[in-house]
């Protein structure tokens, strides 16, 4: 009987650690569930507020451009000019794009322009939940970063600070501002 006793008592603990186990399994299984969707989740927001933003840019982008063909239509209406922009971004119309410098003339910025707007254009995303729909989003936020650079470049702005320093205040680099690597002056110093 003592010995019945002993036996029990050492099967306890496997007992126990079964039972812990198993809880534990079905707790994390539930846990990371939930943290997995809100990381997905937040991820996604990111994503699509970066190609809302992207997209922002190409709609003024588009509409400075539009009125550069306009101004080039205006002073020399026999000129043909080689800008041409996809859809109808003219119609806008916003008055703050009127106060903005013009682009140059350039119809590589248009063509770059226009892929951009594909790229970034919010009836074409994907909003599935699926590994190619995802990697689609992810191609095309990369591609469409690609060309918002080049068009940046080609009509002489600078790059987004906030992008370069995103701790700075009010989006602004202390320093010279042109964000290159001689550019020391933003660091902080340590003590």
């Amino acid at each position: 009987m003592d010995n019945n006793l002993l036996e029990s008592l050492l099967d306890l603990e496997e007992d126990f650690y079964k039972e812990g186990f198993n809880l534990g399994t079905a707790d994390g299984a539930e846990a990371g569930y939930t943290e997995g969707s809100v990381f997905a989740v937040e991820k996604g927001f990111e994503k699509f507020i970066e190609l809302g933003r992207l997209y922002g840019k190409a709609l003024v982008w588009a509409q400075r451009l539009a009125d550069m063909k306009q101004h080039i239509n205006e002073t020399s209406p026999n000129l043909e000019s080689t800008v041409e922009l996809q859809g109808d971004e003219s119609s806008l119309m916003p008055s703050v794009c009127g106060e903005m410098a013009h682009f140059p003339h350039s119809s590589r910025l248009a063509r770059n322009l226009d892929t951009l707007l594909e790229l970034v254009d919010p009836a074409s995303l994907p909003m599935q939940n699926t590994e190619e729909a995802v990697s689609d989003v992810d191609e095309r936020l990369k591609g469409a970063l690609t060309k918002a650079k080049l068009v940046q470049r080609a009509s002489g702005e600078r790059e987004d600070v906030s992008d370069i320093y995103p701790d700075s205040k009010g989006g602004q680099a202390s320093g010279d501002g042109t964000g290159s690597i001689e550019d020391i002056s933003s660091l902080n110093i340590r003590h």
